[in-house]
């Protein structure tokens, strides 16, 4: 429901902005036009999203996609149909189950074929990019920066249309380049960095966690002086295709922010200790 409402606002307040943005030159062909226009329509849209999604999706998932941009392209055109034959299906089985097949055999098709581009997109380099999941503070402080970005954006546009605009960017350059405001600005930004440095330097009391990595063992350790220790990755032997490495113990730790062990123990090499694939 988060990616649902946010992905709908971002187009709603991003779309014309971003639209503004990118130019693309005329051809002679329509027929080209028409296709880049279209390309450019999916590819607004699909940033306006994401640019709101995206540290929802670091926060819940601990991952996210830079390629984004050639799955939505793909997919787009073909989730449109996919939705259209769907409704036609379902409309028609109310009046005959057995004329309903025809338009379900196409629509298996279509689903098919975005299956095969969901694997493909999955293959791409930086498809999946994993992250320490995002601070509450890091969170607002980007909702907060988009927002102020959004705001002299649509103020430019309201008070200063078209040819007026470039005043409106010289009063803002003019406040910028005001030395005091700079130099509170800085001192500011120092401030909360030096903070959460010295937060993160000092000791702090030891902690073992038991990670439920199901029928397996593992444990991770945090010395007061936040070396990270593994004793064993868990295994399952009973369901060898589940990676209890990729689905349990990587997201563990990237939810505390551990990006990197220290030390690794194996105990002993049984399967349900040693067999992940982190």
């Amino acid at each position: 429901m988060q990616l649902s409402y946010g992905g709908t606002l971002g187009i709603i307040l991003l779309n014309k902005i971003i639209e503004e943005k990118i130019k693309l030159p005329e051809l002679k062909s329509k027929l080209i036009n028409k296709i880049l226009t279209s390309i450019k329509q999916m590819l607004i849209v699909s940033i306006s999203a994401n640019l709101i999604i995206f540290p929802i999706i670091a926060f819940h998932y601990n991952t996210i996609s830079l390629t984004f941009f050639i799955s939505n392209i793909l997919a787009g055109p073909i989730l449109g149909l996919i939705i259209i034959l769907g409704f036609i299906t379902i409309f028609i089985s109310f009046i005959s189950v057995q004329i309903s097949k025809m338009p379900a055999i196409i629509l298996s098709i279509f689903i098919r074929l975005l299956i095969q581009i969901a694997n493909f997109s999955s293959s791409l380099p930086f498809s999946k990019v994993y992250v320490k999941t995002p601070s509450i503070f890091a969170i607002i402080l980007y909702y907060v920066i988009l927002t102020i970005i959004i705001y002299l954006i649509k103020c430019r546009d309201c008070l200063y249309p078209n040819r007026n605009r470039r005043r409106f960017e010289k009063n803002i350059l003019s406040k910028l380049k005001n030395k005091k405001l700079q130099k509170r600005t800085i001192a500011i930004i120092l401030i909360i960095v030096l903070i959460f440095q010295v937060i993160k330097i000092l000791p702090w009391v030891l902690k073992i966690y038991f990670i439920d990595v199901g029928q397996g063992d593992s444990t991770l350790i945090v010395t007061p002086n936040h070396k990270t220790i593994l004793i064993d990755g868990g295994g399952s032997e009973i369901n060898e295709s589940y990676d209890v490495g990729k689905n349990t113990l990587i997201p563990y730790l990237l939810d505390r922010e551990i990006t990197k062990l220290d030390y690794i123990f194996i105990s002993h090499f049984d399967s349900d200790h040693v067999r992940t694939g982190y």
